[in-house]
């Protein structure tokens, strides 16, 4: 698979990050009080693919984040003082999220953080550019000794809340739940009660039907590469993770959308890569139109 150049373009890492490390440390105190075996360094493996790909959404890769952790260490020990030299050590692996087959990522990462825990340097596990990788690693993990902590600026999905399948993950950077919330009170709060302020404006659509990109349920997905090959079972995209939360939050907060939805939700998904000619989009919007019961509302990602 074709890779993207590298940018050269570092920030310096905010003082957030520099907190981040300061818990870590902390956490370790807590785990040799509990276990009164364990010592300094506090190992953390950041898992993340070396290189930039089509299958990185987050365009996350070890080459960017090496700069900022090395930063953020020597800010920590030598600048502030907060920690003692030594008190941290980080290892990357890489999730290989950059071959061509991104379903492979899932392996690659789980296998460099099981080798990690047997080797007994496994304390956190940072990072994870796609979801299946980080979804597996943190229900895993949750189960090795006192459980690992895992944290993560991406992991949106709406699934990963679930505290009962995930009870080590941090998300830093919210859910697809949130943005749920925020467009069910602009396009649909009208439907179930009222709003919460007399100033606060809801269309109070009732008849919505998404469309979306994903590979895996396209209407448009490609069976068969230009040579002939098969193509493999896809992954799904962010845009199918944005909104299923958005179906899941409508309805659990209307029971417009719970009755309307509960056998089938109104959805096209369509690949967004191929070429498509003007009458193919005018057919999809028909049906999505079709779908939401003849009105023309639709949602798109």
């Amino acid at each position: 698979m074709r890779r993207r150049r590298q940018s050269s373009n570092l920030a310096r890492p905010p003082d957030g990050f520099i907190l981040l490390l300061c818990i870590f440390a902390l956490a370790a105190v807590a785990a040799a009080a509990d276990a009164a075996t364990h010592k300094l360094p506090y190992n953390v493996v950041m898992v993340l693919p070396q290189y930039e790909s089509v299958n990185d959404k987050y365009n996350l890769t070890i080459l960017k984040a090496r700069p900022v952790i090395d930063i953020s260490v020597e800010d920590v020990v030598h600048k502030y003082y907060l920690m003692p030299l030594n008190f941290v050590n980080f290892t990357y692996h890489d999730s290989r999220l950059w071959e061509e087959d991104a379903r492979m990522a899932e392996k690659w990462a789980t296998m460099g953080v099981v080798r990690a825990y047997c080797q007994g340097k496994l304390d956190a596990v940072l990072g994870f550019a796609d979801p299946y990788s980080l979804s597996t690693t943190a229900k895993i993990s949750a189960g090795w000794g006192n459980g690992i902590p895992v944290i993560t600026t991406t992991g949106l999905a709406a699934q990963m809340g679930s505290k009962k399948e995930y009870p080590y993950l941090t998300r830093m950077q919210g859910s697809y739940r949130q943005m749920a919330d925020s467009i069910y009170q602009f396009i649909a709060n009208g439907t179930s009660a009222e709003l919460k302020a007399p100033n606060e404006v809801s269309f109070g659509y009732k008849h919505l039907a998404f469309m979306y990109h994903d590979k895996r349920r396209a209407i448009n997905r490609q069976q068969h590469t230009q040579s002939g090959e098969s193509i493999g079972e896809e992954t799904s995209s962010h845009c199918y993770f944005s909104l299923y939360a958005i179906k899941t939050y409508f309805m659990e907060k209307s029971e417009h959308f719970k009755e309307k939805w509960k056998i089938n939700t109104p959805a096209i998904a369509f690949d967004e890569n191929p070429s498509r000619t003007p009458g193919e989009l005018a057919e999809w919007l028909k049906m999505a139109s079709n779908m939401a019961n003849g009105e023309r509302s639709s949602f798109s990602a």
